[in-house]
């Protein structure tokens, strides 16, 4: 599938000139990101991005499966449609999504945030929770679990519907991503509410077109749905300058097992294209 060039429209954000192009992130926000592990950028996402996902969505939501069902777990025959499904490589299979990707101020945003001069794609995500679907909090971190080693990581995540509190919107815990790591188990995906008793915690509820973006080792939860309608969410995950690849036993996804990288190695691989770069 053809992909198209990086670049593309203006979103609502405040902008600064600097070596990450054209869609950045002012200062504070950069700095929000860095010392809380996540910052709100509202207006990052024209309409036109938000409509045209919305269009693509029966194709998308075509090849969604049950993420239990890749860690052992999955419905039972005859049992209930499990609450939420999951997409992923959406960049490769759907020239909509190939089109926000690379044309959308996303790549250069994680930059930005990640003060790095290239914002290589780890992983595309949708989470899809049908209306009304059940809601429990499951604080847990990314990206202790990923093959990959270095600080330059970012996802940004955002919403194709309005989310509150308890309709799926973002919450963390504040400055989590800067835990000794003694307190992150790579082992775990999950951590127990009496870990996250007593510290500060924020929740970031946003209408389509804002933006969250995160650090993957900071802690974080959403839970539950609109009674009307699904909640319908997308992750797009970026590693920057200083990642290297570290093998695991396990992957999440088996065709990073097959990609060919070794330890230590710039995860320089088609499967892993770089969206933003500040090289000409």
């Amino acid at each position: 599938m053809p992909v198209p060039a990086a670049g593309g429209a203006r979103g609502g954000v405040r902008q600064v000139r600097s070596w990450y192009g054209s869609h950045v992130l002012d200062e504070s926000l950069v700095a929000a990101f860095e010392a809380d592990g996540a910052v709100a950028v509202r207006g990052l996402l024209e309409p036109k991005w938000i409509e045209a996902l919305r269009d693509a969505m029966p194709e998308i939501r075509a090849a969604c499966y049950d993420p239990s069902s890749r860690l052992g777990g999955g419905k039972e025959p005859g049992g209930d449609e499990p609450d939420t499904v999951q997409a992923d490589g959406m960049w490769r299979k759907s020239e909509t999504f190939a089109r926000f990707l690379f044309g959308s101020p996303v790549g250069t945003t994680a930059a930005a945030a990640m003060r790095s001069d290239v914002a290589r794609l780890y992983e595309d995500l949708l989470l899809y929770k049908k209306a009304g679907g059940r809601g429990a909090l499951s604080w847990h971190r990314d990206s202790p679990h990923w093959p990959i080693r270095g600080n330059q990581i970012a996802s940004v995540w955002f919403a194709l519907e309005e989310v509150a509190a308890d309709t799926g919107a973002m919450r963390f815990v504040v400055g989590s991503h800067l835990d000794d790591e003694e307190m992150v188990d790579p082992n775990r995906i999950g951590v127990g509410d009496g870990e996250i008793s007593g510290r500060a915690t924020m929740t970031v509820e946003a209408e389509p077109g804002d933006a969250v973006v995160f650090h993957p080792r900071v802690l974080h939860t959403a839970y539950g749905s609109a009674p009307d309608r699904p909640r319908r969410t997308f992750t797009l995950r970026f590693m920057g300058d200083d990642v290297r690849w570290r093998p695991r036993r396990a992957m999440f996804h088996p065709w990073m097992t097959d990609c060919g990288l070794a330890k230590g190695e710039v995860p320089d691989h088609p499967w892993f294209p770089v969206v933003a770069t500040a090289r000409p």
